[in-house]
Parts: C-alpha cells; structure tokens; sequence
C-alpha cells in the first residue's frame, strides 16, 4: 500500500500525528474556533446544502464558490436581489452560520476588474469577509494596478480581496504575494495561507513573521505527505522567479502532481507530515481560519464531521 494511501487511513481511524514548536506569533487558544468549511470540501453540494452539512459538523461559517475557476468548473453563481440569494440568506440566519469568503477567481495582470462589478454586488449582499482570487502576474504593475482596483470595488461593499499564492502559478510563493499586495497598498488588500501551499512552494512557517500582520487573511487548513510530488528543482525555479509559468491557461509541465494533490490529495488535519501547529503559531489572531480538505470516495457529511473534528484537535494543540 502507498504511503498516501496509508495516511488516508489513519483520517479515517482519528490516528493524528501533529508537529509542535516553541511559540511565535499570538494565535491564542479558543472556546469557539468559529471554523469555516471552504467549498472544495464538499464541492459536489450546492451552498444552500453545504451551510446544513457543514452546520451539523460543528461549523460556525461556510466559504463558497459562485466563479467557475477555469471554464466549465464546478461553481454556483448567485446574481444580487435574487429570490435565491433571498432564501440562501434566510436558511444561513435559521442555521446561524454565515458565509466567511467567495473564491474560485484564476486572474492575470490584464483582467478588466470592471467586468466582475456584479460578482462584487452578490459578495456584498452575502456579507462575505474576503473574496479570494489567484492568478499570473507576468507583468507585475499592472497586476499590482488590477488587485488595486479591485480592493477599491470591495471597500463599499467591506470584504478584503485574498491573493493567494500557489507554486505553479507566477504568484507561486507568500514573498511574491507580499510584494504584490505592498505594491498595490490598500487596507483591503491581503494574503491567504494555505497550509499546503505554504511548504509546497517551499516556505516555512518562519516566513509568515517576515509578513506584518495587516497583511494577512484568511488561513486555508489542510495536511499533507512531507514529501511533495514535484521536482524540488522547479520549486526553486519558481521561488528564483525563473520558472516559466502562466497557469491561467493550463497546468504548467511538471506540476501535475502538485495540481492533482492540491485538488484531490490534501489530508485531514493531522493526519499528514507538515507541521500545523507551528505553522498557527505564526499566524496573527486576525486571521479567521478555513478547512479545505476534499476527500474522494467519501460522501460529504463524513468528509465535513472529519475535516471539522480533526480541525479542532490540531488547534487545540495551541491551547
């Protein structure tokens, strides 16, 4: 049996192997984690059925996709003043849960911000938190430029826009976000740590101190086999910046384990190799904290009671 395969039993069994390190940063210990269930999860539910799964796994709020990430994607759009959104808001009031983010947007430096404004209008009447985007800068002004522009179409509305970074995309790693969320400097503007691509795109959590706090979003939780199923030389090539990279337009040669592991290979918290713990120590106590942890060949309401259950017991380990 593989070793991936071997960690996914021991999601299923509760076995829990978590990394531990002195103290960092101030995430403190909580009552209520306030956990939220990003849609990759259970991506298969429409929202309105991932707010009541999510609800009964101890979820407190629920990130959803209403963009398509590339063409035909799975994705649930909402349009502003619908009867849908209507009810989908009303069913979130009944349950006590809230919608933390929207994301699902693949973006470059000559995306038109002004062909999202009714994308903008459904995230404000959802009260979203943060709209998280990714993307290619091949030119980095005008990239800084558009992410500018779109921090000023969320501002009204009170959400942050997210960059988050992803090793086989030219915004690949946190240094290259942090320069690009600098270099459109807006209050809004902000960064979303993935647990996962954090150490794939060879970082560590000591890096994250090199990033002030303001700049920081929304955490993406999720575990993972220590080794990475890439080549480390073009991880390097992409921290270097010499990596020829434009993923909008497809998965770049030599990242297609890293893709397919980062959309169906993720472990349960705490059942992986990367060191979570630390990894939260690091993190200001601003950052609200998202689960995103699709597991294949399980069915939805298992995959969120785990994600959610092992969540809490990696936290805990803060306490």
């Amino acid at each position: 049996m593989q070793r991936r395969e071997l960690f996914r039993l021991g999601a299923l069994t509760g076995i829990a192997a978590v990394s531990a390190s002195l103290p960092a940063r101030a995430m403190p210990c909580r009552k209520d984690w306030g956990l939220s269930a990003i849609h990759l999860t259970a991506l298969n539910l429409k929202p309105e059925d991932l707010a009541i799964q999510a609800h009964r796994a101890g979820y407190s709020a629920i990130g959803i996709r209403i963009n398509p990430i590339s063409k035909g994607s799975v994705a649930y759009p909402y349009k502003a003043g619908s009867a849908e959104i209507k009810a989908f808001k009303n069913l979130l009031n009944d349950l006590g849960m809230r919608v933390q983010g929207v994301d699902g947007f693949a973006l470059n430096s000559f995306t038109d911000p002004l062909q999202e404004q009714a994308i903008f209008d459904t995230c404000g009447e959802l009260g979203i938190k943060s709209l998280c985007i990714c993307g290619d800068a091949p030119d980095k002004e005008k990239f800084a430029n558009m992410f500018g522009k779109l921090c000023d179409m969320a501002a009204p509305y009170g959400f942050r826009i997210d960059l988050e970074f992803m090793a086989w995309r030219t915004i690949g790693t946190l240094e290259q976000a942090y320069e690009l969320v600098k270099m459109a400097d807006r209050k809004n503007g902000t960064i979303a740590v993935d647990s996962l691509h954090l150490y794939r795109s060879g970082g560590t959590a000591a890096d994250i101190d090199k990033v002030p706090a303001r700049f920081l979003g929304d955490i993406h939780l999720c575990d993972a086999v220590r080794t990475p199923p890439i080549d480390m030389k073009l991880i390097q090539m992409v921290r270097e910046g010499r990596a020829n990279l434009d993923s909008t337009s497809g998965t770049p040669k030599g990242f297609e384990g890293l893709v397919r592991e980062a959309r169906e290979g993720r472990l349960l918290p705490g059942d992986g190799e990367l060191p979570l713990v630390d990894f939260m120590k690091h993190m200001p106590r601003s950052c609200a904290i998202g689960v995103e942890v699709p597991v294949p060949g399980l069915d939805s309401q298992t995959v969120l009671n785990l994600s959610y259950a092992h969540s809490v017991r990696v936290l805990e380990k803060l306490c």
